[in-house]
């Protein structure tokens, strides 16, 4: 079996910047480009009207005081930086890949973007217009529609978890709501940030004079919190009639007994691979190699925080639905049944391993991983007990996490 590298080749190097805050880390003196990640305390469970914390994130840094968003597109454009943008459910997050040789250009340029934000109405005006289509267009799509109205029965649409914003609700967005959002949120001393690639004596003083903000009198960190959702006692089944979609999209899944720092957690990894997690599971050798009924069949898990969602998903014809169903429940059982055998638990061990490598292979690969899990309140305390899972497992450990773990599932078919 492949052997994992060092733990420590996955821990960032800490910076302390002058106004207190940590500069995370991650040099590659062999590169030269730099990838610099913010994230902040600015999800969707924040905001106080609908796609508020999704504009904000989209429209926040396309323009400054000084200098409009016409400008700015220049700029980046010029030498090459790339921006992205995304937010969740807990975290809006902004990104900038670029040349080492233009931080001196660029550092002074993301402090103005924090200091002095400001919103081109005709940008706000053009955001909604484009999140208006794009939802209007979502919902002609099966697997858009199902994804919606499972995480709805899953954790109800009272959870910012459940929701899902309509075109009506885009309708009532306002400038001054997009506007307050990033004046409230995307604030430079509560930013958790990220630094990868070329990192040098001279970068780490820049970033010293440009990403340390002096801390407001009283200034104390924040952190954003959602309510774990009850786990199912009986299974859920919902049914959406779209007559003029062509084929069916499946979703199945359940809110997991475990936190992510459970070792039982990081057992249930293994079987959710065997299940339905790489090109040789078994939902894809029955589902779609034996029966024909699909082109792909997955399962996975999602990690929020204080809540850990077990899902399969897959896109079928509309008379391939229900057979498909109860495919996919006899696959479960049969894992609450019968031992996995050692040859195939060897594959995916082989599997795992070489994903979990291929995943930290690279500055950028780390940093984002180390991202994703302060996004998501975890620590290496988890690729510990991964490493300890995928290492030494047994079948019978598998079989009882998955007696214990398969509760009742949400079940939704759109189609």
């Amino acid at each position: 079996m492949l052997h994992p590298p060092s733990l420590q080749a996955i821990i960032p190097q800490p910076h302390l910047l002058p106004n207190g805050n940590t500069l995370y880390c991650f040099p590659n003196s062999a590169l030269e480009l730099v990838k610099l990640d913010f994230t902040l305390e600015a999800g969707s469970c924040l905001q106080t009207s609908w796609s508020q914390s999704h504009g904000a994130n989209a429209l926040f840094g396309e323009a400054t005081l000084q200098h409009d968003a016409q400008w700015m597109s220049d700029f980046m454009d010029f030498r090459g930086i790339v921006v992205e943008r995304f937010a969740d459910v807990s975290t809006g997050n902004v990104s900038f890949y670029f040349l080492r040789k233009y931080a001196a250009d660029l550092l002074p340029l993301v402090r103005e973007m924090f200091d002095h934000p400001t919103i081109d109405p005709q940008q706000f005006s053009a955001y909604v217009s484009k999140r208006k289509q794009k939802i209007s267009v979502g919902f002609q799509r099966t697997n858009f529609v199902a994804r919606n109205r499972f995480y709805e029965l899953l954790y109800t649409s009272q959870h910012p978890l459940g929701k899902y914003a309509t075109v009506a609700d885009i309708d009532k967005l306002t400038f001054e709501d997009v506007d307050q959002f990033i004046r409230d949120h995307y604030r430079l001393e509560d930013a958790h940030i990220v630094l990868a690639g070329c990192i040098d004596d001279e970068l780490l003083a820049l970033a010293d004079c440009y990403l340390s903000p002096a801390r407001a009198e009283g200034w104390h960190s924040f952190r954003s919190t959602l309510q774990p959702p009850e786990l199912l006692t009986n299974r859920v089944s919902d049914r959406v009639a779209m007559p003029n979609a062509v084929q069916s999209s499946l979703l199945l899944g359940s809110v997991l007994p475990y936190n992510w720092d459970s070792p039982e957690y990081a057992q249930f990894m293994v079987l959710n691979t065997i299940l339905g997690g790489y090109f040789g599971s078994r939902l894809m050798s029955n589902i779609r190699e034996d029966k024909g009924y699909t082109y792909g069949i997955y399962s996975q898990t999602h990690v929020f925080r204080r809540s850990i969602c077990f899902c399969i998903s897959s896109d079928v014809a509309a008379e391939a639905a229900r057979p498909a169903i109860d495919e996919i429940y006899r696959e479960v059982e049969r894992l609450q049944r019968e031992e996995v055998s050692d040859a195939e638990l060897d594959r995916v061990r082989n599997v795992m391993m070489g994903e979990f490598i291929r995943g930290i292979d690279g500055c950028f690969e780390v940093s984002e991983r180390y991202r994703q899990s302060y996004a998501s309140d975890v620590t290496e305390v988890f690729t510990a007990n991964f490493v300890d899972a995928v290492q030494h497992v047994t079948p019978s450990q598998l079989r009882r996490i998955a007696q214990q773990s398969f509760m009742p599932m949400v079940e939704v078919c759109a189609g």
